[in-house]
């Protein structure tokens, strides 16, 4: 354990004449009881059920969230913005198959 770890439980863990205050370590306890059973299920849920350990680190899952997020706002504007700039309604699917990521081999006719 680190210093600064054992300096910062030091005045939460111990009552002032030195021994364990067994009422704060049981809260200590139960809060993180509360974290263990409920960090897993945001990490499962904003991963799309890619992490759900509540012990990764904080940049990882975040990062994973980035990349899975669109910003509703952002995406509207984009695509306000390419419906009036395209000329042909080929065109603007191309330009939502790019933006959107979407893979299909061939236009869908109608």
């Amino acid at each position: 354990m680190k210093k600064e770890d054992k300096d910062f439980w030091k005045d939460i863990i111990y009552k002032k004449d030195g021994s364990l205050n067994e009422k704060q370590i049981l809260k200590e306890l139960s809060d993180f009881s509360f974290m263990m059973e409920n960090v897993p299920k945001v990490y499962c849920a904003v991963t799309n059920h890619r992490m759900s350990k509540c012990l990764y680190p904080a940049n990882t899952v975040i990062s994973i969230f980035e990349e899975l997020f669109l910003d509703k706002e952002i995406a509207k504007d984009d695509v306000s913005e390419m419906i009036k700039s395209c000329e042909t309604l080929s065109e603007l699917v191309e330009e939502l198959r790019d933006y959107f990521e979407i893979d299909i081999p061939q236009p869908i006719k109608r």
